[in-house]
């Protein structure tokens, strides 16, 4: 009996710890996405870039979480959606990338815009809104 209590704990710790790794790389990426939105609010393009490189730093160890452990049975018809969202993310940081590389602030000001737009579709499936 104790063995299976032993082994219920090391799962569900493991689960706790994931889930907080995964919580926090979505903090950090909230801050980035935040330092990006200051540089394109105050004209500095070296924020910007700043904001950018740890945010596609982030997002990759973020991708190394599996993030579908954390939609529910119910929504797993949706995890198409958060796959081809996840797919999206990568092209609109390297588009971000090239356009602010070639001084292309409108366009780079678009991506970052998908790029938030993804969050929020990612938000709204996991928590049901």
């Amino acid at each position: 009996m104790k063995t299976y209590a032993w082994i219920l704990a090391l799962g569900l710790g493991g689960m706790w710890l994931g889930a907080s790794e995964v919580a926090k790389k979505m903090r950090d990426m909230e801050y980035h996405i935040e330092t990006i939105q200051k540089g394109f609010f105050y004209n500095d393009k070296a924020q910007i870039a700043k904001g950018l490189r740890e945010f596609k730093r982030t997002y990759g160890e973020f991708k190394k979480h599996n993030v579908f452990a954390y939609l529910k049975s119910s929504q797993g018809m949706e995890e198409h959606i958060v796959l081809n969202t996840l797919k999206r993310d990568e092209e609109n940081i390297n588009a971000f990338q090239e356009a602010l590389h070639n001084n292309q602030i409108l366009k780079a000001a678009e991506m970052h815009a998908k790029i938030l737009h993804s969050c929020t579709v990612c938000h709204a499936i996991t928590r049901g809104w």
